[in-house]
């Protein structure tokens, strides 16, 4: 299913779409796709963070003399993060910058599941995220701040462009590292960008460049430094477009 224009219709409508493709995104991940020791919430409380959805490693699976591996795919191998839309993704290795941990004072992302650990954030970008210099501002020091905590991070962004955002949140968070963000294709404003926290505080970003019409890849979810899973976006924002009213179906399906 491609990308619609979601400037059609009230941003309460992308709202409705977004705690259903929010709910999906958690089923699809508890109910196969993560191995047995990690497990993925959604819409979580970590201190004054609220992300959409994230995945935790049980205190039992992290203790493991086999750190199981098994049922992740690992960057560099036969399924390479980066195969996933040739001759599109972009890969930028950021930071570490010292503005982190004035950001993570701002904002505090902790562990509030007892002694298990939060591996990954999934964040689905809503129109509110874009709607002003403020929430902008927000969305870019919360998203530094779980990446400073060596927390993964994958980022979705199919809402239209503002005059906050108008070149996509990685640019933003590219500077919050002090540096720009890597020549993406400007007549594709809308992104999905996987972050994969490495060792040292170093962070490698894995970026789509996306427009209306284009179909959503298969983006990898890192786990472990080197290992992730394969989020089924396009799938799970099928059935939460599915979950509209059939006038507001038929309304953001017209050309």
């Amino acid at each position: 299913m491609p990308i619609h224009d979601w400037s059609r219709v009230d941003a309460g409508i992308f709202h409705h779409l977004h705690l259903v493709w929010i709910a999906r995104l958690n089923t699809v991940l508890n109910e196969g796709l993560l191995p047995d020791r990690f497990y993925a919430l959604a819409e979580p409380v970590m201190g004054e963070v609220v992300p959409d959805v994230i995945t935790i490693e049980s205190e039992e699976g992290a203790q493991s003399a086999d750190r199981a591996e098994v049922g992740l795919a690992r960057e560099g191998g036969g399924e390479s993060a980066v195969a996933l839309a040739p001759g599109r993704v972009v890969v930028q290795e950021l930071g570490p910058v010292d503005p982190l941990e004035r950001l993570a004072r701002r904002v505090v992302v902790k562990d509030s599941l007892r002694d298990d650990r939060v591996v990954a954030v999934i964040e689905l970008v809503s129109a509110a995220n874009k709607s002003s210099r403020e929430k902008r501002d927000r969305f870019v020091e919360k998203s530094v701040a779980i990446l400073s905590r060596g927390i993964h991070a994958l980022v979705v962004d199919v809402q239209p462009t503002t005059d906050w955002v108008h070149e996509g949140f990685h640019a933003w968070i590219c500077r919050a590292y002090g540096t720009e963000s890597a020549a993406l294709a400007p007549d594709r404003p809308l992104q999905a960008a996987s972050y994969q926290a490495l060792d040292g505080g170093t962070v490698r970003a894995h970026v789509v460049p996306l427009a209306i019409g284009d179909v959503l890849p298969g983006m990898p979810l890192f786990l472990l430094p080197r290992h992730f899973v394969r989020t089924p976006l396009e799938q799970t924002y099928a059935e939460a477009f599915a979950s509209l009213p059939r006038r507001l179906r038929e309304t953001l399906a017209l050309a």
